[in-house]
């Protein structure tokens, strides 16, 4: 590697453990007395990119339910004076453990429990302990921001995608959840890990509300894991678009330690495998927009709410007829930021605020390529849960009931998931907004200005009972040893070739024969090891010497007599050997 690919990067961390007791949040059911203990310390740790005159950014994870755009615009607006950061350049990351302290508006659970509502403003003692604590907390993220900007000195950063699979839906039963454990490695010019931050779609729920102590959940835990199998490093951890996913198991301690574990062994298979190397810092961009909510009550029906017992609306109704009847207003829109930060086209990470259903990192990466994605929910603010048109439609917790908690009137309108995705569309990078091939369809394949033939799986014809295209990972999967692809490719003078396979398979389907035929000509070897099936890598598979003319290529399986799944394709490429 050269000087060239480097990128000033600067890490820090801090802890922001309550040093009282304190009201907890995420849970309702939880009693009205403050914390009883500590499990976990809590941290807050940064990221620095860029040297000053590369308009640094600054990523930082914190382990709260949520962030308040409150804190956030503080933060933001002392960076900036102090430091000139760009406001589009800094986001926040909340790990959303239910086990971390109330910030005042991370969730409006202060007054109501289940069956009743309290008419009592929250004990004076509890409410300066939440006020004490988000002002130390506020003076801490300051802390470990300028921390990490001074820490800055050239690394080697490089990204991957793994796989995990304890997070599930909990709305539906085998419903949809992201599987994807994209990590960011910041190697040392010597090349030893530094920092590596993770991210996993799953509610850090693991630990129920019946527990009223402090903790992290999984994501602590996964980050102590992370930490003692690599000394000297530090592991950071953000949450995708995890709205509607638990953890399972769930429930006891051992939990904890069980998904933390996934996680941890699972980054170290990434952090083994052929990583995309990012020679730039990230480029951030940010729009704000008016999401709509679906209704906004009047008084009339705010007073007929509010004489009901024991819901959620009532609630909310109480709280809004107050505010009015103090002269303010009941906005109909929910201000709502969208933010990306582009590592030089390589990969894009889209930083969303809120609790978003997965509805939206599955269309995020059907539409731009889950090759290239990165989706970081629960970013910059925590206003209430973002629902899909799907969830909306659907209703329940997250697409409707939800909301009163959050002191939002109603549920948001359905339109909002277009809104979101527009803005996204709007502030990524040109490449991304490329259309890209929604099927494979075969065609003849000619060389590049480099005299490189490149057989992709889009322009490849596919044979066989299971095969199908990926448009989002521009790949065959679902590829089993009885299916085959097939391209036709044109060779316009004689030439020799050195053959590169572009493939990713799961460690336990790994192993399995692989023939190549074209040109009167067979290349066969086994699939290797990848570290997931969302993590790809790139070999030298062997040499074919090809004659002018249109030659057959075909991949397939090369026994019989193995069964099952076979790899997912991605690409074959043939380098002129001079």
């Amino acid at each position: 590697m050269t000087a060239k690919q480097t990128v000033d990067v600067g890490i820090a961390r801090v802890d922001i453990t309550p040093a009282e007791p304190i009201r907890l949040t995420g849970y309702g059911s939880r009693t009205k007395i403050e914390s009883e203990g500590i499990i976990d310390r809590l941290q807050a740790n940064a990221l620095a990119f860029g040297k000053d005159q590369e308009h640094p950014s600054l990523l930082i994870t914190v382990d709260l339910l949520g962030i308040s755009a409150r804190l956030t615009s503080r933060l933001v607006k002392s960076l900036s004076e102090k430091s000139g950061l760009d406001p589009a350049q800094i986001v926040i990351c909340a790990s959303h453990t239910h086990g971390g302290p109330e910030i005042g508006n991370a969730l409006n659970i202060l007054q109501y429990r289940p069956g009743k509502f309290s008419d009592s403003l929250l004990a004076l003692d509890q409410l300066l302990h939440i006020a004490g604590y988000t002002e130390q907390l506020s003076r801490k993220l300051e802390e470990v921001a300028l921390s990490a900007l001074k820490d800055r000195k050239p690394a080697f950063i490089s990204w991957g995608q793994g796989q995990a699979s304890f997070a599930h839906n909990r709305r539906t039963e085998g419903g949809p959840t992201d599987p994807a454990l994209p990590i960011l490695k910041i190697a040392n010019a010597d090349g030893t890990l530094r920092a590596v931050l993770v991210n996993y779609a799953c509610h850090g729920t693991t630990l129920e509300g019946n527990i009223n102590k402090i903790h992290g959940d999984w994501i602590s835990e996964a980050r102590h894991q992370i930490e003692a199998n690599h000394p000297g490093a530090m592991a950071l951890i953000a949450i995708g678009c995890a709205g509607d996913a638990d953890p399972k198991p769930r429930g006891i301690p051992e939990n904890v330690k069980q998904n933390a574990k996934e996680i941890a062994d699972n980054v170290d298979k990434v952090l083994a495998s052929q990583l995309e190397p990012l020679n730039a810092p990230p480029v951030g961009k940010m729009v704000r927009i008016k999401l709509p909510f679906a209704h906004i009550s009047t008084v009339a029906e705010l007073m007929e709410t509010a004489k009901q017992q024991g819901e959620g609306e009532a609630y909310y109704a109480r709280l809004a007829l107050e505010r009015i009847q103090r002269g303010d207003s009941i906005a109909s829109t929910l201000d709502y930021p969208v933010q990306t930060w582009n590592f030089a086209d390589k990969m894009v990470m889209v930083n969303l605020a809120g609790e978003v259903v997965v509805d939206y990192s599955i269309r995020l990466k059907n539409e731009f390529g889950a090759e290239r994605l990165w989706v970081n929910a629960y970013s910059n603010d925590v206003p209430c849960y973002i629902a899909s048109k799907r969830v909306i439609r659907e209703g329940g917790y997250e697409g409707a009931s939800s909301m009163p908690y959050y002191n939002q009137p109603s549920p948001l309108a359905e339109t909002v998931e277009d809104m979101i995705v527009d803005a996204v569309q709007s502030i990524m990078p040109e490449s991304f907004n490329d259309k890209r091939d929604t099927v494979n369809h075969q065609e003849l394949i000619i060389k590049d200005e480099e005299g490189v033939l490149h057989l992709t799986a889009s322009r490849a014809k596919a044979v066989g009972p299971n095969i199908k295209y990926m448009p989002e990972w521009k790949a065959f999967g679902w590829f089993n040893t009885d299916d085959q692809a097939e391209w036709t490719v044109q060779v316009e003078k004689p030439t020799k070739y050195a053959v590169y396979l572009k493939w990713s398979v799961a460690d336990s389907e790994a192993g399995k024969s692989f023939r190549l035929k074209a040109g009167g000509q067979s290349l066969k070897g086994k699939i290797a090891r990848s570290g997931s099936w969302f993590t790809f890598r790139k070999e030298r598979i062997g040499t074919l010497n090809l004659s002018a003319g249109v030659h057959n290529f075909v991949f397939l399986s090369g026994s019989e007599k193995e069964k099952g799944a076979m790899l997912d394709l991605a690409e074959l490429t043939l380098t002129p050997i001079k």
